[in-house]
């Protein structure tokens, strides 16, 4: 006779597997194919895995097209993703996400792509994403082509991978290595910003990126020749900032720009709250140690649709999240008008509360 509590916990196990288990959405191929376009100063590694080409040291600036598979049958899917707007994979397709390649391309041909990708969406736009800490090439480039499938994006997705070196005990190396990549970063935005083709350039970053990235939006404010008027949304997902230093030295240059900007966070990622112990204050991500309120910033408290185990990473893996995402980026909806969300006013200001999004 079994036990109450291993009759408790073969009942969870089962509720797990459960869980875990995604339906096919009917029709779908196994895979779908998301081209993602990047830039890089990481160093080129013959020696890496034969989908990818670079490492996790310092190099040259690169530039092309990664192209990655997607499952379509993941669990947590957004109820935005759509498998049919994108290419099936007919190779030998598996139920996992994974970087089939990378090619590098020169300047010339690189720009003639981002002319006719661009053209193709609705808006001419390009979304530009910078990771975060322990992130290596193939990782960046999946999660951007998860971040396009999941929210049906209606921009060109491209990233700048900066070398982070991939390991957990890299956080001091990878934060130098960041700062090695500003100019770099800067150059790549003012780039897509010249582009007649675009018309609009829309910024995300994620943790220990924010930091990159919004240093080098202060360093393009400075530039006469950047076109700046070009840029559209700004999103930081869990920002590995100093909060104090955000509200100080990079807000007024945001206001200054009028630039829409969104912050995601949560009061239990657990990174970042070692981030705190580790820099001594308090980080812009981090809603435990204080929610950010500020004109200007429109800060998202999501800790009602993650768990413990998925809070850091969950504009990647909480459907509910990129749900808002989509509102955010593809219809420039507002935080107040945004189905996904529920407002909190406080004696600060008003901040909001992502909610699960109805099925």
């Amino acid at each position: 006779m079994q036990r109450p509590w291993t009759q408790l916990l073969f009942l969870l196990g089962l509720s797990f597997l459960a869980g875990c288990v995604t339906l096919a959405p009917p029709g779908a191929p196994m895979q779908v194919l998301v081209p993602v376009l990047y830039a890089t100063d990481r160093n080129v590694d013959e020696a890496g895995d034969p989908g990818s080409l670079y490492g996790g040291h310092r190099g040259p600036v690169s530039m092309g097209i990664a192209t990655v598979a997607l499952s379509t049958r993941k669990e947590g899917e957004s109820p935005f993703a759509d498998w049919s707007r994108w290419e099936p994979y007919t190779g030998v397709a598996e139920n996992r996400n994974e970087l089939l390649g990378v090619a590098p391309l020169d300047t010339a041909s690189f720009d003639e792509l981002v002319d006719i990708k661009t053209a193709a969406t609705p808006g001419r736009s390009v979304l530009l994403y910078v990771h975060g800490f322990r992130r290596d090439f193939d990782a960046v480039a999946t999660n951007m082509a998860i971040l396009a499938y999941e929210t049906d994006l209606d921009s060109v997705p491209m990233i700048f991978s900066w070398p982070s070196s991939g390991s957990v005990f890299g956080y001091a190396g990878d934060v130098t290595n960041l700062q090695w990549s500003g100019a770099h970063l800067r150059e790549v935005v003012k780039r897509l910003l010249a582009r007649d083709s675009i018309e609009t350039v829309h910024l995300a970053a994620h943790s220990l990126g924010s930091q990159g990235l919004l240093e080098a939006i202060v360093d393009l404010s400075r530039d006469d020749n950047a076109r700046l008027d070009k840029l559209g949304e700004v999103v930081l997902a869990s920002p590995d900032v100093d909060s104090e230093l955000f509200r100080r030295d990079y807000l007024p240059t945001l206001s200054s720009l009028g630039l829409h900007v969104t912050v995601y966070a949560t009061d239990n990622d657990v990174p970042l709250q070692t981030s705190l112990r580790v820099n001594r204050y308090k980080r812009l991500g981090d809603a435990r140690a204080e929610i950010f309120i500020a004109d200007g910033v429109e800060t998202i408290v999501f800790s009602d649709v993650v768990t413990f185990m998925n809070s850091h990473d969950a504009f990647l893996e909480i459907g509910d999240l990129q749900a808002d995402l989509h509102y955010l980026l593809n219809d420039g909806m507002t935080a107040a008008e945004r189905p996904t969300l529920e407002a909190v006013a406080t004696d600060r200001g008003t901040y909001w509360r992502a909610q699960p999004y109805p099925r």
